[in-house]
């Protein structure tokens, strides 16, 4: 793949959303929370522990489990994934192989309200997504 090839993937939000299922409480009025799961292509390899390249992550938003999630090498092993994990957590258990999501280390997260951002992260309705910013080294 060209760099220009992969940058056009990169920008293209029907191509990196693999797929997104929310889970929800039963009746109306339940106080459960909302559980988003949602597996994109990430373009990079996140990974530099595992002998094949990690290019496709699952995340888990919301609920006992929130912030964490499981990466893959194929978008098959990433589908499959991400139905294991909508199930489980249907089935009121935690996700197989589920690890915290963090920032990455020293890096310090401050809110943006500045709007200005990677193009992948304007929606194709011109929602904002990215939310938040590196501001620097913490020591």
């Amino acid at each position: 793949m060209t760099m220009q090839q992969w940058a056009a993937k990169f920008e293209d939000e029907d191509y990196t959303h693999v797929a997104r299922d929310v889970i929800g409480p039963d009746e109306p009025l339940d106080p459960a929370p909302l559980v988003t799961v949602s597996t994109f292509w990430l373009g990079l390899n996140y990974s530099w522990r595992s002998d094949e390249p990690l290019i496709y992550e699952t995340v888990i938003i919301g609920g006992g489990h929130d912030a964490t999630g499981m990466r893959y090498a194929t978008e098959e092993q990433a589908r499959e994934g991400h139905r294991r994990a909508v199930d489980e957590l249907r089935a009121g258990r935690g996700p197989r192989g589920a690890s915290p999501l963090a920032p990455p280390a020293r890096a310090q997260i401050a809110p943006t309200d500045d709007g200005q951002g990677p193009r992948s992260w304007v929606g194709a309705n011109g929602s904002f997504h990215g939310r938040h910013r590196r501001v620097g080294p913490v020591y």
